[in-house]
């Protein structure tokens, strides 16, 4: 490389020429740099580095005093800076300089690159009568603040470093002209001097800027007020934060009003209280940096010194922890820079006199060590390369005679660092994910974090992670409080891992997400989370695979409590008979009024529907028993609001004048209900000459009882219309009325309806009458011509009135649940007069026709597999989807559970079984009702 120089550059080289031989072959950068500026080179022979830095920053002044236009100054700046990056790595390489001398350098060049910058652009404004004339080339707008956080905040900055800015204006010192609206004129001065430093030119580029540690940098401009940035650090500022703003300092602009502002955040850096709360802040965002993955690992090659275990960011958060906490009262600690910080947390006695020796001599190496990885290419990196050939470049240029020295000292270095911090740590919890760290503070995701959510399945990490970067710092209702947020971090990571482990990563974090931005607040299922484990799992895969139980979730986040009960988890099959019924009354007990005892049975139904819904989603349950629980479910809420009714109406207008049952109908009455049924039901009384009225009015307390809407939403949608007259008729039957009807005026279909009744409440001599007077009007002689033509003609008139919605509207299409309820409430009518069929549930009705001889064997099977199928697809459909259900919306998962019903691998088979089952069962329909 070096015979590529002028010849009078290579003549002067002399003694340094097989130096820097090495040192170009090793860093191509750095060759290139000479190449370009092959003055300076010679220079560096000359002067010293001091002197050349000192040098390239009057340069600097001089355009930001002098540019004509925006292409001169961006051309000078270049310049400048390249003079200064070349000084700057020679001086380090030669060990001139020591690192703090280099980061030194490099942040007074930044200081002078921006204030240049900012000036330049000023004049040019003020050019244009947009700005008043400089007066003042290091204020040249009053008002106007740039502050240096991070590497540059504290004076160290990296030899390739981006650097973190914050810009802010005092609204009461600013000074515009008044033609100029700062809210406009102020974020467009501020973009141009960002496209100075940072705008890649044939000449390079001074420096990346980061604008993003402002507040709320998604919804900001790239300047605010200083009153809005206070107002947001007071309200919503996290610790991560706060650290950030201890490395504060005012870099360029107007002096005095930065040191106001600083002033005023100081109590939000700095609390009287031993801050207790941060601690825990901080040290999940470094256990969140450890992990089982592959930056847990202490091996040189493809080691991240900044990030990974053993790095930098260790001891950084070594010194920040007793900062943050005592900082607040002892002021001799509130130091930026994390040497200076360690050196007066040992002044003070909390860091003792070794560990501040080894940790300080581990930070320059790692320093140094990062500089050089960062010559090579001029790239913000801090990883040791892979390659063999780039390590031992590295290991050349950090001047080790092989890579093995070099490694062997590395990995010494990051074992003692890790050490110590690991001290602070030690009985902590892992806050990471298993495939690899997972950082969700600050204003971008770490490459490591990218990785381990890449790892984790998801399609658009960054996504991802901007997601939970939000949720972490409270951008929603469920995380607005640092308790929320402090539990939301240490349960994140186990989040993440659920989510992968449904194979849907990316259906699960939407789930999760409207789930979790719905919640109206968060500290309770959070706290369940962080405290259950099995829950997270749970949770994440009841949300992926229905929609409808998420939404349950959001509005009603106490159904996570649910999950912990022991009864959760029973298997349906094996329930303590009327278990459900015992838990609701004792609830109910505890009820302290009528409307007390509504609110507490829907909190109650719908824990049980949920545990119900559950069980049908992970498979743990069958069809039968679903319908089973659903409906014992129904039957105790149905008997004890009928009590709660009851009471209530005798409150009001005496005694019950008689007595009554509660017949159930439809599906209550087979026990056959989905998560979403109706009830149908029907009361019947028996009483003196007050009974109609009374019981009129207790039918209106039950309906409301059920249905009407509390705090805690509804208990079911009621239907009596399958009653005597059905709407035109009392809402309440008596006896009589029940006794006349049935045998004389009942339609067909009201009688078909009837074969499914049973009673639900009320016992004694009235449940004994109204089950015989059914008995004996389901059991009178019919013709069988005539009642499947009725039925038959009920079953176009239902096609016709309310044809099937999809394809997957199992209740509807031919074949489907109708027919199948068709064909045994036809032939128990039918055969009711001779023979033993009458059955409320049509699984037991058709076996029951099996018996009787009424239905050959092949038929029975094929009708009950078909029921037993329908069912099991309507359940786990109604429970995750409710009614309506497009595949297309589905999760992988749900497709895949709704298939294994049918003993299918995929969606596309089951609906070709069902359509085979389903045509073979309207066959049925037709030779055994009629053809459609």
């Amino acid at each position: 490389m070096l015979t590529s120089l002028p010849d009078a550059v290579r003549a002067s080289l002399g003694p340094v020429a097989g130096f820097l031989d090495t040192v170009f072959a090793a860093a191509p950068y750095l060759a290139r740099l000479s190449q370009r500026r092959p003055d300076t080179l010679q220079a560096c022979l000359i002067e010293t580095p001091d002197r050349l830095i000192a040098m390239a920053i009057d340069n600097l002044r001089i355009a930001g005093a002098g540019a004509p236009d925006a292409a001169a100054l961006d051309t000078a700046l270049r310049e400048a800076k390249s003079d200064a990056h070349l000084v700057t790595a020679l001086a380090d390489l030669a060990g001139v300089w020591d690192v703090r001398a280099v980061t030194a350098a490099m942040t007074r060049v930044a200081d002078a690159a921006l204030q240049a910058a900012l000036h330049a652009h000023v004049r040019f404004l003020a050019g244009q009568g947009k700005a008043h004339p400089v007066t003042d080339p290091d204020n040249p707008i009053p008002g106007v603040i740039i502050l240096a956080l991070g590497k540059m905040g504290t004076g160290d900055l990296n030899y390739s470093s981006d650097i973190d800015l914050i810009a802010v204006y005092d609204a009461e010192a600013l000074a515009l002209p008044e033609t100029e609206e700062p809210r406009k004129r102020l974020p467009r001065l501020i973009q141009s001097v960002v496209k100075s430093l940072q705008d890649v030119t044939a000449d390079g580029y001074v420096f990346r800027v980061d604008l993003r540690l402002r507040p709320d940098p998604g919804a900001t401009p790239v300047i605010i007020s200083t009153d809005a940035a206070l107002n947001y650090y007071e309200g919503m500022g996290q610790t991560w934060e706060r650290a950030a703003w201890i490395k504060a300092r005012a870099s360029a602009g107007d002096a005095a009003a930065a040191a106001r502002f600083l002033g005023f955040m100081q109590p939000f850096i700095w609390r009287r209280s031993l801050d207790y709360a941060a601690i825990d802040d901080i040290r999940g965002l470094a256990r969140q940096i450890q992990t089982v993955g592959r930056r847990a690992e202490i091996r040189p090659a493809g080691h991240d010194l900044k990030l990974g275990r053993g790095g930098i960011r260790e001891i950084e958060f070594y010194a920040q922890i007793p900062q943050l906490v005592f900082g607040g009262r002892d002021e001799r600690v509130r130091v930026p820079g994390t040497l200076d910080a360690l050196q007066a947390l040992e002044d003070v006695g909390a860091v003792e006199a070794e560990v501040h020796a080894s940790l300080t001599a581990d930070y320059c190496a790692l320093r140094s060590w990062e500089h050089r990885i960062q010559m090579r290419q001029d790239e913000p990196s801090q990883t040791i390369p892979l390659d063999a050939a780039a390590r031992a470049d590295l290991a050349a240029l950090a001047g080790y005679a092989d890579a093995a020295g070099f490694e062997a000292d590395v990995e010494a270095c990051l074992q003692r660092v890790h050490g110590h911090f690991s001290d602070q740590f030690e009985n902590d919890e892992v806050l990471a994910s298993e495939a690899g760290s997972l950082i969700l503070t600050g204003v971008e995701p770490t490459p490591d974090t990218i990785t381990t959510l890449e790892t984790l399945g998801f399609s658009q990490p960054a996504a991802v992670w901007a997601t939970l970067n939000g949720w972490a710092a409270g951008r929603v209702r469920a995380v607005r409080s640092s308790r929320a947020r402090t539990l939301f971090a240490r349960i994140a990571p186990q989040l993440v891992d659920r989510m992968a482990a449904t194979g849907e990563p990316d259906a699960a974090m939407t789930r999760f997400a409207a789930f979790f931005e719905n919640l109206p607040m968060g500290v309770q299922p959070l706290s369940l989370l962080s405290n259950e484990p099995g829950l997270a799992a749970d949770l994440i895969g009841i949300l992926t695979l229905a929609p409808r139980l998420a939404s349950d979730l959001a509005r009603r986040p106490a159904l996570l409590d649910a999950m912990l009960d022991e009864r959760f988890s029973v298997p349906l099959d094996q329930d303590v008979p009327d278990s459900f019924r015992a838990v609701l009354s004792e609830a109910l007990s505890r009820a302290d009024g009528y409307e007390a005892a509504l609110n507490t049975a829907r909190r109650r139904a719908r824990e049980e529907r949920f545990r119900i819904g559950t069980q049908i989603l992970k498979g743990t349950t069958t069809a039968h028993a679903a319908g089973t629980a659903f409906s014992a479910m129904a039957d105790a809420c149905l008997a004890l609001m009928a009590r709660a009714a009851q009471d209530e109406t005798e409150r009001r207008f005496g005694p019950m004048p008689g007595e009554c049952v509660i017949l159930g109908m439809g599906k209550l009455g087979g026990r056959e209900l989905a998560a979403d049924s109706d009830l149908d039901i029907m009361i019947i009384y028996d009483g003196d000459e007050t009974a109609s009225s009374w019981f009129g009015r207790f039918a209106t307390r039950l309906i409301s009882a059920l249905s009407a809407p509390t705090e805690e939403g509804d208990l079911y949608t009621v239907d009596m219309q399958l009653r005597p007259s059905g709407k035109a008729g009392p809402v309440a039957v008596s006896l009589s009325r029940f006794d006349s009807y049935y045998p004389h005026e009942a339609w067909t279909w009201e009688m078909m309806a009837l074969t499914r009744a049973r009673i639900i409440a009320g016992d004694g001599r009235l449940a004994q009458a109204v089950e015989a007077s059914f008995e004996r009007a389901l059991r009178r002689p019919r013709e069988a011509r005539g009642v499947r033509e009725d039925a038959l003609s009920m079953r176009r008139r239902l096609a016709e009135a309310k044809p099937p919605k999809s394809a997957w509207d199992l209740k509807a299409r031919p074949g489907g649940l109708q027919d199948i309820e068709f064909i045994a409430q036809t032939l128990q009518l039918i055969h009711a007069g001779k023979k033993d069929v009458l059955r409320a549930s049509t699984s037991e009705a058709l076996a029951a026709l099996g018996v009787a001889g009424v239905l050959p064997a092949k038929e029975v099977n094929l009708l009950t597999d078909a029921l037993q199928l329908e069912l099991g697809v309507l359940q786990m459909i109604r429970c995750a989807h409710g009614s309506g259900f497009d595949p297309d919306q589905a999760s992988t998962g749900f497709a895949t559970r709704l298939a294994e019903l049918g003993g299918c691998r995929e969606i596309g088979a089951l609906e070709a079984t069902l359509e085979t089952q389903m045509a073979a069962v309207h066959d049925v329909f037709q030779r055994r009702v009629g053809k459609m």
